[in-house]
């Protein structure tokens, strides 16, 4: 099938991880089995793979709201229901380190492509079955992860306000977050939830706690294992509601 801005992929995959940096995609595919496609268009980069006998898509969404929007609505387009965001964030709480898992179970809508497919008031949240499977799997695995809100925004640099002309606004803003025990922020997941509602798909996100003193294979283990936990939840699910993979 031809996609606007994904261009043409040949897949009947109906479960996807997303994840915003291209260069994630393949290593995390092969990391899940076997890679069995690959497309790439406009930066950004689909790979098929087989997990325990069921196609997987693993698809890049870019940074931000915008970007990971398009690649959501394209792949539903292809017939994709189930999404689940597999990135980096950066931790509000002091307790959760890097390396640590957050999974959301909402967001606090603090960027902009979220409010154009619900008004402010709705919340930004996970499907619950999907929620509930990954959190299952991931205390199945062992690994170290906190499940609890989250903070979705537009500029990256809003974390280190210095020089902004509303710099005590956003410290005031951080300060405020933690004390309402939001454990961790990023760009992507309430518009992924918010357009999930509106099209009746079905996603979920789970995030790598990141900061300077994690390098690159820590980050990519992490990964890997939180992207293990997603597919296995989400694949569960078939067996809970007599689904089948086609």
């Amino acid at each position: 099938m031809r996609l606007h801005h994904l261009g043409e992929i040949d897949s009947t995959a109906t479960t996807a991880l997303l994840t915003g940096d291209p260069d994630r995609v393949p290593r995390l595919a092969a990391h899940l089995g076997k890679v069995t496609g690959r497309w790439e268009r406009r930066g950004y980069v689909v790979a098929e793979t087989e997990f325990e006998g069921c196609p997987l898509l693993v698809a890049s969404t870019g940074i931000g709201g915008p970007s990971t929007a398009i690649a959501v609505e394209e792949l539903a387009q292809l017939g994709v229901t189930r999404f689940v965001r597999v990135g980096t964030c950066g931790s509000i709480q002091r307790h959760i380190n890097a390396g640590h898992v957050v999974i959301a179970t909402g967001c606090v809508r603090d960027e902009g492509t979220s409010h154009q497919y619900l008004p402010a008031e709705y919340p930004a949240v996970p499907d619950f079955g999907l929620l509930r499977a990954i959190v299952g799997a991931a205390e199945e695995d062992g690994f170290t992860h906190f499940v609890g809100p989250t903070h979705c925004k537009d500029a990256y640099y809003a974390e280190k306000p210095e020089g902004f002309p509303l710099a005590e606004h956003w410290r005031a803003r951080w300060a405020g977050l933690r004390a309402a025990r939001v454990l961790a922020t990023e760009m992507e997941a309430a518009p992924l939830f918010a357009l999930a509602t509106v099209r009746s798909l079905r996603a979920a996100a789970l995030f790598v706690c990141t900061d300077d003193t994690l390098g690159p294979e820590e980050t990519f283990a992490a990964l890997g294992a939180a992207a293990v936990a997603a597919a296995r939840g989400a694949f569960s699910l078939d067996n809970e509601q007599g689904e089948e993979h086609p």
